[in-house]
């Protein structure tokens, strides 16, 4: 016990100040920043500190979460996010006349960038598709490898199920606070006095899933592929197809009906789950 408190204490304090300084660089260069490519240097950081924390508190026990599953976790990160997703975005369309675009050609300029050359539309959404794809797989392993890998059950093993699964879910989302304050993450327009808390319900929501699955798996690859496909299907296949005056209050991540959605399975799934995955302590393995 005084180890994972050590190895919680150490892991929250270097991943914490490395991407606060990332996070400053972001919000002082801004757009340039961006175009860099910075937020996949900041979402790489939850996994290497883990590495390098998990070596030193943890040798060679595998504490990253790195372990086969059930193919049935490999079925259910890709229905969840659809159910969530697919109902509320499915729902907007139809109250909001005039929100379904039907097409995925906003999509085409991804293309240009990765062939440089123009390419004819249907070919442009196909290449943009399955490159953004394992890009979202990237980005999503460095988060999750930190967070719900070895974070969450460190958590786990010091304060309990139910205590790991809040404190996870505030780092998470402390994590993302500035550049969501900067208007980094979302538009700038966006109302800040419903962005924070719509946002930080989004993340104790999409949280509770996301340790529920790794948990249940005792894999962190569910969680990954989870995230992943959440990124994947809202930003780069549902947001392509809705016309975007006014659709952030509604859908998306910050979305009232996305949220309330989340919100549901969410709670559905911890209720569900509790008594069988986390009571039996299964993620407290190092």
């Amino acid at each position: 016990m005084q180890n994972d408190r050590k190895a919680l204490n150490t892991y929250l304090a270097v991943v914490m100040t490395v991407s606060f300084a990332i996070e400053a660089v972001w919000i002082y260069f801004g757009e340039a920043a961006t175009q860099a490519g910075i937020s996949t240097l900041l979402m790489m950081v939850p996994w290497v500190v883990a590495a390098i924390v998990g070596r030193v508190f943890y040798k060679k026990q595998g504490a990253l979460g790195f372990r086969r599953c059930k193919a049935i976790f490999c079925l259910l990160p890709v229905l969840i996010p659809l159910v969530y997703l697919g109902l509320s975005y499915g729902l907007y369309w139809i109250l909001a006349k005039g929100s379904f675009t039907g097409s995925l050609s906003v999509l085409a300029d991804y293309a240009s960038v990765f062939s440089g050359r123009a390419l004819p539309e249907h070919t442009a959404v196909v290449i943009a598709l399955i490159v953004m794809l394992p890009i979202t797989m990237v980005t999503a392993l460095g988060e999750e490898a930190g967070w719900r890998g070895f974070m969450y059950p460190v958590m786990q093993r010091v304060w309990g199920y139910k205590k790991a699964c809040l404190a996870s879910s505030i780092v998470w989302a402390l994590w993302h606070l500035p550049i969501v304050l900067a208007g980094l993450y979302y538009p700038p327009s966006t109302n800040l006095f419903y962005l924070v808390p719509a946002f930080c319900v989004e993340i104790l929501a999409l949280s509770m899933i996301l340790t529920c699955i790794r948990t249940a798996s005792n894999s962190v690859w569910p969680a990954v592929l989870l995230h992943a496909l959440h990124n994947y299907f809202d930003q780069i296949v549902f947001q392509s197809l809705t016309r975007a005056d006014g659709s952030i209050y509604f859908v998306g991540e910050i979305g009232i009906i996305t949220l309330a959605f989340t919100v549901f399975l969410a709670a559905l799934i911890f209720v569900r789950s509790r008594k069988s995955v986390f009571e039996n302590g299964q993620t407290g393995q190092a």
